[in-house]
């Protein structure tokens, strides 16, 4: 990489870092392209040259975590027998990653509230997610399945990390694995 791509790469990085650093302080809403180009020190015409838009910033970082959620998510399919104690147990340590990425969650959640294009990138996300796993990839049904689980372990997980409606954490981690039983059963 020569000097010019090292120094746009580290604009765009500083871009990026800034607007999750004001998603996360005021919300993604009330965060301006204005706001990110002058938290990270640069300009709005400079901003505009990286990122047409919130939504293009907010999937940038959307990229940036994904192997980060993706490699504990798929350890799913490494069980040596997936029981309902032993999906029980991946989902903790799913636990503690929603923990870990809470308030990157949440401030994802508003940006798909607030615009179509986060939306579509996070089902595009969980798509490839399941085209990643051979299995799942040459059985529709069972991809679809798992698609169905990762939506309500996302859903159950955001409220119960996200918004911290966690009274019945427990309660709710069962049914989540039990549906997560559906996955790995045999036609």
């Amino acid at each position: 990489m020569n000097l010019k791509d090292m120094k746009a790469a580290e604009t765009r990085r500083k871009f990026i870092d800034a607007a999750h650093e004001l998603f996360l302080k005021q919300g993604y809403g009330a965060t301006s392209m204005n706001q990110i180009a002058q938290a990270a020190g640069g300009s709005r015409a400079n901003l505009y040259l990286h990122f047409r838009n919130k939504p293009d910033l907010m999937m940038a970082k959307m990229r940036e975590i994904e192997p980060g959620v993706r490699a504990p998510l798929l350890k799913v399919f490494e069980l040596e027998e997936p029981t309902f104690e032993s999906i029980l147990g991946w989902l903790n340590t799913m636990s503690e990653l929603w923990k870990e990425y809470a308030m990157v969650f949440g401030a994802m959640e508003q940006a798909m509230a607030e615009d179509s294009a986060v939306a579509d990138e996070w089902l595009a996300m969980m798509q490839r997610l399941s085209l990643s796993v051979p299995e799942l990839a040459k059985n529709e049904e069972r991809r679809i399945q798992f698609l169905a689980s990762l939506m309500s372990l996302d859903r159950n997980f955001y409220f119960l990390y996200v918004r911290a409606q966690d009274a019945n954490e427990e309660l709710v981690k069962q049914a989540v694995a039990r549906q997560w039983l559906t996955v790995f059963e045999k036609p």
